[in-house]
Formats: C-alpha cells, structure tokens, sequence
C-alpha cells in the first residue's frame, strides 16, 4: 500500500481538480438520499410523530407500519431507477440529475407539509413515493456521471465518493434527530417537521452546482456530438481541447463506442444478450447490487434506535445518540477507505475484507444475543457491550468494502454503450432488495429476534465467496479496456487478480485501444486501427 503524504495527496487534488469538483458537486445526490435513510428511523420512534399521526407505538400493527412508511420510498426509487435508462439516455446524464433533483424537492416539500389538521398517513405516503421516485433517478445516474468524467487513476475514488456523501447524509440526520429530541420536548409537529424540511438542502446545493457542469462526454460521443464531446473532457481534465492527452482519450471513447451509437432501447436489450461477455458485464453489476444489500447495512440505517435497544441498549435518547457515533464511524472509515484503500488496495481485496469483517461482527451479534438474551431494565453485561461495540465494527468493514464499491464496479465494468441500461437495472436491483430489507427488518426482530443477526452474517460468508470467484480487479485500468478482464475463463482470472502482483489490471493500466487495436491481456497486438478524434471531430 501507498505510504501516506500530504504533498501528493495535495499534488493529486491539483491534477485532478476539476473532476474532483464535478464530483463532490454529483455527490450530493447520494447524500440526499442518505439523508433520507437516516432520517426516517428517528422519527418514527419520536413521540410527536406518532401524536400528530395518532399512533400507538404498543400496537401489534405498529412494526407493519413502520415498514409501509419507510418502505415506500423504495418502492419509489425502484420506478425511479427504471425511468434513469430513458431519461439520462436520451436527455443526457446531467438533465436527467436535474430531473430527478427537482422531483425530489417537490416530494420533500409534500412530506413537510403532511399531517395539517389530519391525522392520516395518506400523504405521507404520496409524498415518499414522489421523492423516492426523484432519489431513486438520482442514485442511477450519478454513478454514471462521475464514472464517464472521472480519470482512470481517481476513477473508483471518485465514484465511491457518491457513498461518502451518502453516509454524511445519513449521519448529519442522525445527529439532527438526536438535537430536535433533546431541544423539543413537547408533542409540536416541528420536532418531526423540521428533519423533513432539513433533507432539502442537498437538493438545492445538488440543483446549484450542476448548471456549471460539463455534460458526459461519452454521453456526447453516443450522440455524434464530437466537438461537444471534445470541449467537455477538455474541461473536466483542465486541458486544452487540442491536448495529445485529450485526443487520444476521445479516440478510444470514439473507437468504442464505433457502431454503437444512437442505439434504442430494444438494440441495447440484445445489445447486452449478443455475448456470454456482454451479459456477464451487465449480470455482473446486478449480482454486486442484490449482495450489497443483503449485508443487512440498511436494516441498521432505518432501524438503528430499535436495533441499539434490542441488543440491550435502553433509552429513545440513548438509542439516537448511539445511532449518531454510529453515523461518524460511517463517515470516517468510508473517507479513509476511499484515500487509502479503493485506489491502492483494489476493489476486489477491499471487498474481501470487508466481506469477513462484516460477518464476524453480524454473527457474534445473533449468537450472543441467543445464548445472552437481554431483558428490559438490566443493565448491560459484558457481552452485550462488545454486541454494541460489533455493529460499530461492522459499519468499519461495510464502509471500504461493500458500502462504495459495488458502484464503483457496477458503473465502469458496464460498456459504454449500454451503461445507462445496466446501471438502470443494477440500481432497480437495490431498490428492490432495499424495500424488501426495510419491510422486513421489524418483523424479524420482532419474531426471530437473533436470527436476523444470524441470516445477514451467513450472507457476507456468501458474497466472501463470490467475490474471490466472480469479482475481477479493474483499479487504474482504462474504462474502453476494461472489457478484456472479461474475456476467456472468469473464474481463473479472478483467481488470478487475488494476487496482486499477479494481477491482470496491472498489465492493462497503460493498456490504449487506438494504438493496439485488439490487443489481449497477454500484449498480442491485432491489425484493426481507427480513425484518429481529430479527424472524427473536423468531420463532424
């Protein structure tokens, strides 16, 4: 691993400045919707929500409703994530966040005005699914937007960076319920209006900053925009448009995207079918998706409180402020993982570790919590406290491991020609899990109790497993060369890539596709060439 200086850490930030930018300002739709995950658990179990909605916390019907409100969002984001391949295909990656950012206000807006002289759930719900629909257009096309602008070498940095701000969203609205229950003791609706109302401001920073933005210039490239294309990666590199660096770049998007171009939607469906290759890519990125929720992470994002007091921690007060520490855990480790680790590293023994971590800590928790079940006033013996001390430290492993990197895999192992389909897919794939995971999460602690523990830590052994069999290591490699790492025998160059020196990505990191034509991983050289972007661009 790379030894820590700050003078190339500052020298990188130089270099790189502009798609750095572009980044942090994209990310803010992942922290919006973070912002919303955290939120939802803390007000559910606050008392003046459940006075304004008339609820009673002690009915057998109260964890059903608290899956239906926090499981509602998703079934909204699922539709969302479906609208992202029409909308950011055919509009562009940066109209579509536009779109979506938009929608999200509205349906925010809706959720902060609910219960006005009323006492039903109703538009709450109708307010959930409109913002939901917005987040989940969001989380589908940011990855996508960041990946096709970001350098090869910041590439995986910069993407997991949607997760950064993902888990800053999450703790800032941990810590904003955890202050409005200390400073609000009465039942007023503000106690729980106010974190709904909070959870605009991403949006709004999201909506200022993109204007300024460049549009993807490999969206550019799909649509015959040549010349756009050539000016939008001129500036997110800081170069001029006549720079080699920026030519040659813009030759190999255009190389691979030949014969491609303008492709609908039912091209691009057996576009993705045409090849054992090509449906490994785009399964590929679902598969990553379906497993990252099943760590049981957002189980622990909705359901922090109550999950804190199940395992012994006692208090509403108590149950926040931990869910809080638990929020700066998150934060910390994630930034950490993303200077030190997904770059350096890799993705592949980031996901590794973090996959053994992860299960150690879910399976101590049900195990302990079965044969050291606590009871409601005992205090907290031993093992109960490293119980509590275990979910901090599966957040540590999640947060460099499974949190960023199935998108950072999911968004640059797609080809480009139907990357905004895949990620579509791949996304709608986690809403999906992400709505079944938050329905059911009350119900098995309610019923089987450490068996909830038990289920998502025989899940990590699981993911452990396909990872050292299916997960390849892309770090540093270019996006249009990426595909060789899918070529020939999967399994024997994943096994392969667990070797780091032995790793097929280091032999591709310089790999460029105008000037070997079809070249292989072993450096054998083919006769296709191309036309250089220079003429491509006078042409157009």
């Amino acid at each position: 691993m790379a030894k820590f200086d700050i003078r190339v850490i500052l020298a990188d930030i130089k270099a790189y400045r502009r798609a750095y930018f572009l980044t942090a300002v994209a990310s803010f739709g992942g922290m919006l919707f973070g912002w919303d995950t955290g939120l939802i658990g803390g007000v559910l179990t606050m008392d003046a929500f459940q006075y304004s909605f008339n609820l009673n916390k002690h009915s057998k019907s109260f964890s059903n409703l608290q899956g239906n409100v926090v499981s509602v969002l998703q079934a909204g984001c699922f539709f969302g994530a479906a609208t992202s391949f029409y909308l950011s295909d055919k509009l562009g990656r940066k109209t579509a966040l536009i779109i979506a950012d938009v929608i999200f206000l509205v349906g925010s807006i809706i959720q902060t005005c609910c219960a006005i002289n009323t006492t039903s759930l109703t538009q709450l719900y109708i307010g959930r699914v409109i913002g939901g629909f917005g987040v989940g257009l969001i989380s589908a096309v940011v990855p996508t937007y960041i990946g096709e602008n970001a350098n090869k070498e910041i590439r995986g940095r910069c993407i997991g960076c949607m997760q950064l701000f993902n888990v800053i969203g999450i703790m800032l609205s941990f810590f904003i319920n955890y202050g409005i229950s200390q400073q609000i003791k009465t039942l007023s609706a503000a106690k729980w209006r106010i974190p709904f109302a909070l959870q605009m401001l991403p949006g709004i920073l999201l909506l200022a900053g993109i204007f300024f933005q460049n549009e993807s210039p490999r969206w550019l490239v799909e649509k015959n925009r040549l010349k756009d294309a050539g000016r939008a990666l001129a500036r997110v590199r800081a170069k001029p448009v006549d720079d080699p660096i920026v030519l040659q770049e813009l030759d190999e998007i255009v190389a691979d995207f030949c014969g491609h171009e303008k492709l609908p939607l039912k091209a691009q469906l057996k576009a993705v079918c045409e090849s054992k290759r090509v449906f490994y890519q785009a399964s590929f990125a679902v598969i990553l998706m379906f497993w990252q929720q099943w760590t049981g992470t957002n189980s622990i994002n909705y359901y922090a409180p109550q999950i804190f007091q199940s395992i012994g921690l006692q208090g509403s007060s108590a149950g926040l402020f931990a869910t809080g520490i638990y929020g700066i855990v998150k934060v910390t480790v994630t930034a950490l993982g993303l200077m030190l680790a997904t770059e350096q590293l890799g993705r592949k023994w980031s996901l590794l570790v973090g996959s053994a971590g992860q299960a150690f800590a879910m399976l101590y928790i049900g195990i302990n919590s079965a044969v050291n079940p606590t009871k409601a006033g005992e205090p907290l013996t031993g093992t109960s406290t490293f119980s509590i001390v275990c979910v901090y430290l599966f957040v540590v492993f999640y947060s460099f491991g499974w949190g960023p990197v199935p998108f950072v895999l999911s968004s640059e192992c797609s080809p480009n020609h139907v990357r905004s389909l895949i990620m579509a897919a791949a996304l709608m794939t986690q809403w999906l899990f992400n709505f079944v995971i938050a329905k059911i999460t009350p119900l098995m602690i309610s019923n089987i109790t450490y068996g909830t523990f038990l289920l998502f830590g025989a899940c990590c052994i699981l993911m452990g497993v396909y990872t050292v069999f299916f997960v390849p290591e892309t770090k540093n490699v270019p996006l249009e060369s990426i595909h060789l790492l899918f070529e020939g025998n999967i399994v024997k160059g994943c096994l392969q890539d667990i070797i780091p020196r032995h790793s097929r990505a280091m032999k591709l990191q310089n790999h460029h596709v105008t000037n070997e034509g079809d070249s292989d991983i072993d450096g054998k050289v083919g006769h296709k060439g191309t036309v250089t972007a220079v003429q491509h661009i006078e042409e157009a």
